[in-house]
């Protein structure tokens, strides 16, 4: 299974749906936040698609939650912003609560900054896909006891 994972698109809804045209294989799309408005533009022209969304800290009226949950071809994914666990500071307090719940991937924006990381102690991926704001999104693949992430850009 392929998913989509997008964040922080700040405004900008049209790279949303670059993103979602050029991926169309990706069935589950992640969205971590900062640009909730931009994503429920979007939403309602990709019905066929599982959308799972987190909020935030930019997303000020949201009544989404700080953390979502999915499992999906055998791998628990955990969503967030990563604003309310310090990813800017660190990852460990993202993997232990990833951890917390047997997750073995932990999705998080805030940063802006593409990353894949692999916590061994733990078993956990954190991922953070970029800002699509400036084109970065992943395109994830689970599949039973195999997660590959792969970054790309909207104008590359």
């Amino acid at each position: 299974m392929k998913a989509l994972v997008l964040s922080d698109s700040h405004g900008r809804a049209d790279n949303i749906t670059v993103a979602l045209e050029r991926e169309k294989e990706c069935s589950l799309v992640f969205f971590l936040g900062d640009g909730e408005e931009d994503l429920e533009r979007v939403m309602p022209r990709y019905k066929e698609r599982k959308f799972v969304a987190v909020r935030g800290n930019n997303d000020f009226f949201s009544t989404l939650d700080d953390f979502a949950y999915k499992y999906a071809e055998g791998n628990t994914v955990v969503a967030c912003h990563g604003h309310t666990v310090g990813v800017r500071r660190s990852l460990i307090e993202l993997i232990e609560k990833a951890e917390s719940v047997r997750a073995n991937v932990a999705l998080y924006g805030h940063t802006h900054i593409s990353n894949c990381c692999y916590d061994a102690s733990f078993g956990v991926y954190a991922i953070n896909p970029g800002a699509i704001c400036s084109g970065s999104y992943a395109v994830l693949t689970l599949e039973k006891g195999a997660v590959d992430v792969e970054f790309k850009n909207i104008f590359a």
